[in-house]
């Protein structure tokens, strides 16, 4: 169910705490930390955190803000990671907003892809282009795409592309 231990698991090498949802459980709210989740079960609303983990069985129905984000499961909502890696089981139907992209050959995405800056060239403010100004003061608003940030598909990128 839920855990929470003051050492990562072996080779995650980040933060001081580490929190799991298994597969039983269901949390319908969003979840805030700035150490390390793994998600097996279903979460229902927004996701923060410093480092996230998705297992196959997984399902996050919401918004994801991470800095690093390893991804196997079905994800319905924006994805907002510095270094994201999608597993081959993932699913995602969403917006994907990264700084570093891994993705795995049978990994599905239903959105656009968008690169933000690196720290050096200003990471912090393409962070917030994610988030209104309205959901900027509360803390448990994340990631809700800017209007018109993320639109069209990659059919039309392609055209576009090809003119």
């Amino acid at each position: 169910m839920f855990s929470r231990s003051k050492v990562g698991p072996r080779g995650t090498g980040r933060g001081d705490t580490y929190s799991f949802i298994g597969p039983e459980v269901v949390v319908t709210g969003d979840i805030a930390t700035p150490g390390q989740l793994h998600v097996d079960g279903k979460v229902v609303g927004d996701v923060r955190c410093g480092t996230l983990s998705q297992g196959e069985g997984g399902e996050i129905h919401g918004n994801i803000l991470a800095d690093e984000a390893t991804l196997a499961g079905l994800i319905d909502g924006a994805v907002s990671a510095g270094s994201l890696l999608l597993e081959a089981s993932a699913r995602v139907t969403g917006d994907v907003l990264y700084e570093s992209l891994t993705v795995s050959t049978g990994a599905q995405v239903d959105g656009r892809f968008k690169r933000r800056a690196g720290a050096v060239d200003g990471s912090s403010s393409a962070k917030m282009t994610a988030v209104p100004v309205a959901a900027r003061a509360k803390s448990d608003v994340i990631a809700s795409p800017t209007p018109g940030l993320f639109s069209g598909s990659a059919t039309e990128e392609a055209a576009e592309a090809a003119e």
